[in-house]
């Protein structure tokens, strides 16, 4: 996995014990505050009070925050779902949209995190910025009962002036629909310039119509979902004219997508689906109509060109396609458990709409007789690396999307720590609000990474280089210059160690006298670098890069975990497991270290085979990993076929938020005020872990009926397995290790397959 970013310690840690706030009586909304009525400002970022005509203001610069009130009255977050719309006045005279983002208990090092961006239009007007912030994106700093504000903007950038703020409650469907189309808006503003010269992704679509659509003005087209379609994509044979299919259990979410091919310039293309009808009876279901929006992400790490990719389903929105290209268009069907949703075939009409221009397309849902398993009752386990602590918002999400882990990492998330006499003190006030919310949601356990990438070796140790800084006064280069010396390295240096002991026995400590998820630590990511055959080192000061110290420093790691927290797994994410003789040693180079965890995650099946077989015979539990990209293939039925259990993925948000053309797009999903933002990736996934889902439930019904799957299933990983593409890409290996297959129509002949077998296990 890449390296994560290094982050800054927090410059100010709050006590370990809160001081009381006293009872707060809720403020009438609107509620307008002025620039001069502003509870407090950041002691940086700001310039002198300033007057333009009958506007008083002040400039806010990079870094810049302001505090008022929580209106809400008591509690650290205001009520459960509340959404709030901060109407922000100042002045437009900048080119590059300004961040407007406030504390909210999330994000990295529990920090502020982005409510949306506003202006950069540059025409000198004083406007008014309509910026949502919802419940889950509101929380009021240690020790205070206010609201922190803040501004963020490139280092070059002037500050912009702010007058006041008004806080009113958010107006649906109107708020939420402005902000969707401001993002799209700001989006397509940025990324212009490069968007002139961005490649699709895909080649070239000719068109196959029939006769009888050539004259249609709009055409829609039936494609798996799985399939994206592009801008540049087209109706091809067979799909046209036939109705959009979907099959689903009595409690499971389940896709379906169609495109639009123009014929001519379409604005304003939009859709709706009538009542899904079986004779008279009407499907207790919910039906949630997505749009695509096309933008640009980096075409590779480290190059500069972009591609146009199908990026994200919003909320369906009015559209605009041009002649000769298509818009892609999504819909999820939830199935609302079996006393609800009743099983049997139903049908619905999809209208498309431009103008005076429509077109129908047949829909068809089929309701299987059965739910499936949950993930929690199938006894699996899937979660996105995330950058901070992602929102209760998300969270609420990742179990719709069948995630029930959460992996944190070291730099970004941590409790508070500040040096008291010879001892370091642990403050909580953000993790413990946070963790009751994500046990509320659902997530089973969090996989803790206490440090980062091995290229970074020392300092992406993270947890041992942020404890010595507490423990001297911020000194940030001491500790990595010891340690990378011949001496140190591969060993946790004497004075730290204590400290990390003691870190980890109070954590866990807290975690079970507060009913946090199951915790589960990592030294550092990906140990099996240490054999690559010459030091391989990031730019970093006083990296040293990987080597035998890696391997050592580990295993050293593990059994001081294995020694404070006894009770905790300790997990490793083994990149790579090929045999060679390296650094005095022959052999395979992952492996080594499976006697020194509890829990093995890997990417390096296609490097050994029996990988899973050897970690099972060990007695320890056995994951695999991938990147977004591996998708429904490769986090369903590839992985299942290996028997792993549980998976990773780098990474959930890693990312820029919304603009990827100058980032990596290691993401797939984003927060959002009023719901998390999808995408197409985020969708597979979660089939991915269904048809998981279907072979426990099949596998659960055999052991009830006492029927022997070996057979069934051992043909069915034959075929999967030798369904794998290893042609350019898509090897499971370390830069390019998405797994894809050759034939994705086979998914869903493997999900058939399931079915029948459930439902012959049933006659049984």
């Amino acid at each position: 996995m890449p390296r994560p970013a290094r982050l800054m310690l927090p410059a100010l840690f709050a006590c370990a014990l809160a001081l009381t706030v006293s009872a707060a009586e809720p403020i009438a909304l609107p509620k307008t505050w002025t620039v001069e009525q502003f509870t407090k400002f950041s002691e940086k970022g700001w310039e002198a009070p300033g007057k333009d005509g009958d506007k008083a203001f002040r400039a806010a610069g990079r870094g810049a925050w302001f505090r008022v009130p929580a209106w809400w009255g008591d509690g650290t977050r205001p009520p459960k779902g509340d959404i709030y719309i901060l109407e922000v006045t100042y002045k437009d005279d900048f080119t590059v949209p300004v961040v407007v983002n406030a504390q909210g208990g999330n994000g990295h090092y529990e920090d502020r995190s982005e409510l949306h961006r506003i202006g950069g239009l540059n025409d000198g007007q004083w406007k008014t910025a309509n910026v949502p912030a919802s419940w889950d994106l509101l929380f009021t700093p240690k020790d205070t009962h206010d609201v922190e504000i803040g501004f963020s903007m490139d280092k070059e950038a002037k500050p912009v002036a702010i007058a006041q703020i008004t806080v009113r409650q958010a107006k649906l469907p109107e708020d939420r629909e402005r902000y969707e189309a401001e993002c799209r808006e700001w989006v397509r503003r940025v990324q212009a310039e490069a968007a002139k010269t961005a490649a699709f992704m895909s080649k070239d679509q000719v068109p196959e119509i029939p006769e009888d659509l050539k004259a249609a003005t709009l055409v829609p087209y039936v494609r798996p979902y799985y399939a994206q379609i592009h801008p540049n994509s087209a109706p091809q044979k067979g799909e046209t004219g036939v109705p959009l299919k979907v099959q689903l259990a009595q409690n499971e979410f389940e896709p379906a997508a169609f495109g639009v091919y123009a014929q001519e310039d379409l604005a304003n293309v939009t859709y709706a689906v009538s009542p899904l009808k079986n004779g008279d009876a009407i499907l207790e279901a919910k039906v949630q109509l997505l749009a695509c929006e096309y933008a640009l992400q980096q075409k590779a790490r480290r190059d500069e060109s972009n591609l146009w990719s199908a990026q994200r389903l919003w909320p369906a929105y009015p559209t605009s396609i041009a002649k000769g290209r298509s818009g892609w268009f999504y819909l999820l069907v939830q199935t609302l458990g079996k006393d609800k949703s009743k099983p049997g075939t139903y049908k619905a009409t999809i209208t498309v709409t431009a103008g005076k221009h429509t077109a129908e397309l047949p829909l068809e849902v089929h309701v299987l007789p059965f739910e499936i398993q949950t993930m929690d009752e199938a006894g699996l386990y899937m979660g996105g690396c995330c950058t901070g602590l992602p929102t209760p918002g998300e969270m609420k999400t990742f179990l719709e999307h069948n995630h029930n882990v959460v992996n944190i990492w070291f730099a970004g998330v941590q409790p508070g720590m500040k040096k008291v006499g010879d001892k370091i003190e642990l403050d909580f006030y953000y993790l413990d609000e946070w963790m009751a919310r994500a046990k509320e949601a659902g997530m089973k356990r969090l996989v803790w990474f206490l440090g980062g990438n091995p290229p970074g070796y020392p300092n992406t140790i993270s947890i041992e280089r942020d404890l010595y800084k507490v423990m001297h006064d911020g000194d940030k280069d001491t500790w990595p210059a010891k340690q990378g010396t011949e001496e140190q390295r591969g060993k946790i240096q004497d004075e730290v160690r204590p400290h990390y002991v003691r870190w980890v026995k109070e954590v866990v400590a807290h975690a079970k006298e507060k009913g946090w998820p199951e915790l589960v630590f990592t030294p550092f990511d990906e140990p099996a670098k240490w054999a690559y055959p010459e030091p391989r080192a990031d730019k970093s000061k006083y990296a040293i890069g990987c080597g035998p110290w890696t391997r050592d420093h580990f295993k050293a790691a593990c059994a001081l975990l294995h020694e404070a927290a006894p009770e905790n797994k300790v997990y490793i994410s083994m990149h790579r497991n090929f045999y060679r003789e390296v650094h005095g040693t022959k052999g395979r180079v992952g492996e080594i270290f499976i006697p020194d965890v509890d829990l093995v995650c890997s990417n390096a099946i296609d490097e050994d085979h029996e990988l899973g077989e050897k970690v099972l015979k060990a007695g320890k539990e056995w994951w695999q990993y991938g990147m977004p990209y591996s998708r429904r293939y490769g986090y369903g039925f590839y992985f299942a076929s290996w028997e792993s259990t549980g998976a990773l993925c780098w990474a959930y948000n890693w990312a820029p938020r919304l603009d990827v053309s100058n980032a990596p797009k290691w993401v797939y999903g984003w927060y959002s005020p009023f719901e998390t933002i999808l995408t197409p990736e985020y969708e597979d996934i979660r089939e991915a872990w269904d048809d998981r889902r279907y072979l426990a439930t099949a596998r659960a019904l055999a052991k009830q009926k006492n029927v022997d799957l070996s057979e069934f299933w051992g043909a069915m990983k034959k075929e999967i397995q030798a369904n794998e593409f290893k042609g350019g890409g898509g090897r499971d290996l370390v830069n390019d290790f998405w797994t894809t297959n050759k034939d994705p129509l086979k998914m869903d002949a493997w999900r058939q397959q399931l079915v029948d077998k459930i439902q012959e296990l049933m006659k049984k």
